[in-house]
């Protein structure tokens, strides 16, 4: 399988800047939807983290650190997924996981790549199907390079035989694990994952104020995204602004007629024109 792994050179800044962004990223999209939060707050609470990771993690190979680092994550400080309190906001609020130890693979990710920055790693992100996952780039004493693979939920190491049943599992059986999956993610690939998931957590919550402050966010860099504004179209229809949320959809169907969820809002169109108008006549 090793013929699917695509070697890679990155310098030593663009590397601490790949496994930092997400770090930064959810920094930034605390602040943007819980008020209650600062910047210098969450430094705290991770400058402690940091100071523990440092005095663990002191091997004298990578493979050694790395192991180190995600038993000190793991094992130690305990950070885990729970599969019965998966898909909520606050395990996407890096102030709440800090505390709580517990994610989703995207942020105790973008946790475990920031520590490796910190600790000089070569940690990588992955933007896998079915989930985030790490990869550990190891040179050996004897010079031989190796690539594994994290999975941010528990820290364990993922087999190809692993990678390929999650990938069966949704797109298919028989999908095949290609390149393209394994291949170290660009920040565009990573931010557009984490955006994603944190507008579907907070909508299933019912927390549309803040869902509407992370979509205009992004509107405010590219003011015609026809997916940004599709999105934005269905959160106004959830909070009964119909007028505006048709408005949105519209423009969505119109500039983007052939994607697959265009002939879904076609039928949605309707309703929401009828309750526009019903609200007008009262």
């Amino acid at each position: 399988m090793d013929e699917i792994i695509k070697s890679f050179e990155l310098s030593k800044k663009e590397r601490d800047e790949l496994q930092r962004f997400l770090y930064k990223e959810l920094i930034r999209l605390a602040t943007l939807v819980d008020p209650d939060v600062s910047e210098p707050q969450i430094y705290g609470l991770v400058s402690a983290l940091v100071k523990k990771a440092r005095y663990e993690v002191n091997g004298t190979s990578d493979a050694e650190r790395i192991d180190q680092l995600l038993n000190f994550l793991y094992q130690e400080q305990g950070f885990h997924c729970h599969s019965e309190e998966y898909f909520y906001t606050d395990n996407l609020l890096l102030h709440k996981i800090l505390r709580s130890h517990r994610g989703m693979p995207v942020s105790l990710g973008a946790i475990l790549l920031y520590l490796g920055s910190v600790l000089d790693l070569p940690l990588y992100p992955v933007n896998f199907p079915t989930q985030f996952i790490v990869r550990a780039e190891i040179t050996h004493e004897s010079g031989r390079k190796e690539t594994r693979f994290i999975n941010p939920w528990d820290g364990a190491y993922l087999t190809f035989d692993k990678m390929s049943k999650w990938l069966e599992g949704e797109l298919g059986f028989g999908t095949e694990l290609k390149r393209e999956f394994l291949q170290i993610a660009t920040t565009e690939e990573v931010l557009e994952r984490l955006e994603t998931v944190f507008k579907m957590a907070l909508t299933r919550e019912g927390k549309y104020a803040e869902t509407l402050r992370l979509i205009e966010h992004r509107l405010a860099q590219s003011p015609e995204d026809p997916y940004e504004i599709r999105d934005r179209g269905m959160v106004l229809a959830s909070m009964d602004c119909y007028q505006a949320a048709y408005d949105d959809l519209s423009y969505f169907i119109d500039q983007c007629p052939d994607d697959p969820s265009a002939m879904m809002l076609k039928l949605e169109i309707a309703n929401l024109e009828k309750q526009s108008k019903a609200n007008v006549l009262h």
